[in-house]
C-alpha cells in the first residue's frame, strides 16, 4: 500500500486518495493502520462517488437493476473496482459493463445466461443517442426523374421511368443504426423486466435481428425486431455505401426461397414499413 508522506508526489497521492475513495478492500486496508485519516469525511465522499456510479448504471441498465434487485449495487461496485473509468466522460465509464460480466462473472452468467446480451442492449441506446452522426454512413440521394422519349409523357412511360429511377436510387438510412443478431429475446425480456413482471425461470434462446437507431424526425432511439429479409437487407446497406435499390432486390431475390414474384412484392412492402419508422429515410 502507498503510503502519504511528504516524500510523495503528486501521482502518487492521487493515486492513493483515488484508491481510498473508490475501493472497498483498499479503504478497510487503510483504516486498519494508524493513519491520521478522517475516517468519517472518507466515508462521507467514497458514498458520494457510490451514489453517483449507481445512479449512472441504473439509469442504463434499468433491465439489469430489475433483474437482480438487491445484488445489483455490489455488482456495480465491484464493476468499477475492476474496471475503472478510463473517459471524461461519465457516461462512457458503463461501455465496458457486458464485457465485465462475460469476462468476470461467470457464476452470474450461468445463472442468467442472457444477460451478457442484455446488458450489450440497453448499452447501445446510450451508444445511439451520443453518436456522432458523421461518423456514421450517409448514402447518395435519389437520382432525378427521367421522361420517355417524344413529346408528352403518358402514364406507360411514367411508369417505366420511375421504375428506372428507383432501381437506380441508393436508400439513405437514418444517420445512427447500429445492427445487432442477438441469441436471446432481448426485446421480450426488457419489456418484461420493465413491466416488473417475473422472468420464465429458463430464457430459451430465440435468434433476434435488432436495428437500433437514431430518428431523424423525432431525434430518439427507437428499437426494430427485424425478420431475416430486412436484416440481410440493411447490412448490405451498411456494408456497400452506395448499393442501389435494384442491387438490393437482385440479391434479396437470390437468396430467397419463394418466387420472384413473391420476393418482389415482399421486398417493396418492407420498404415501406421501413420508410414509415424513418429507419430508411428516402
Amino acid at each position: 500500500m502507498p503510503e502519504v508522506n511528504a516524500k510523495a508526489n503528486l501521482a502518487e497521492i492521487q493515486d492513493f486518495y483515488y484508491k481510498l475513495w473508490t475501493r472497498r478492500d483498499f479503504r478497510e486496508d487503510v483504516f486498519s493502520q494508524s493513519l491520521p485519516i478522517n475516517k468519517s469525511g472518507v466515508n462521507l465522499y467514497a458514498s458520494l462517488i457510490e451514489i453517483g456510479r449507481l445512479d449512472l448504471m441504473a439509469s442504463v441498465y434499468p433491465c439489469i437493476k430489475a433483474l437482480l434487485g438487491k445484488k445489483f449495487r455490489d455488482l456495480v461496485l465491484a464493476y468499477y473496482e475492476t474496471l475503472p473509468p478510463d473517459h471524461y466522460n461519465l457516461n462512457r465509464s458503463a461501455n465496458r459493463f457486458a464485457g465485465y460480466l462475460e469476462q468476470y462473472e461467470s457464476t452470474l452468467v450461468s445463472r442468467h445466461p442472457f444477460i451478457v446480451e442484455l446488458a450489450h442492449f440497453e448499452w447501445i441506446e446510450l451508444e445511439v443517442m451520443e453518436a456522432e452522426s458523421a461518423n456514421l454512413i450517409a448514402l447518395g440521394s435519389a437520382h432525378a426523374s427521367k421522361r420517355g422519349r417524344g413529346g408528352k409523357p403518358n402514364a406507360e412511360t411514367n411508369l417505366e421511368s420511375e421504375a428506372q429511377d428507383f432501381v437506380s436510387t441508393s436508400p439513405r438510412l437514418a444517420d445512427v443504426v447500429v445492427l445487432h443478431k442477438y441469441q436471446y429475446p432481448v426485446m421480450t425480456i426488457s419489456k418484461t423486466l420493465l413491466d416488473g413482471e417475473k422472468l420464465p425461470r429458463r430464457v430459451k434462446k430465440e435468434t433476434t435481428n435488432m436495428a437500433i437507431y437514431r430518428d431523424n424526425k423525432s431525434h430518439q432511439c427507437r428499437f426494430l425486431e427485424l425478420g431475416a429479409m430486412a436484416y440481410e437487407a440493411l447490412q448490405m446497406v451498411k456494408a456497400q455505401p452506395g448499393i442501389t435499390y435494384g442491387e438490393l432486390l437482385k440479391s434479396v431475390c437470390q437468396s430467397s426461397s419463394d418466387g420472384p414474384a413473391e420476393t418482389v412484392e415482399a421486398f417493396l412492402e418492407l420498404l415501406e414499413e421501413l420508410k414509415a419508422c424513418n429507419l430508411i429515410v428516402n
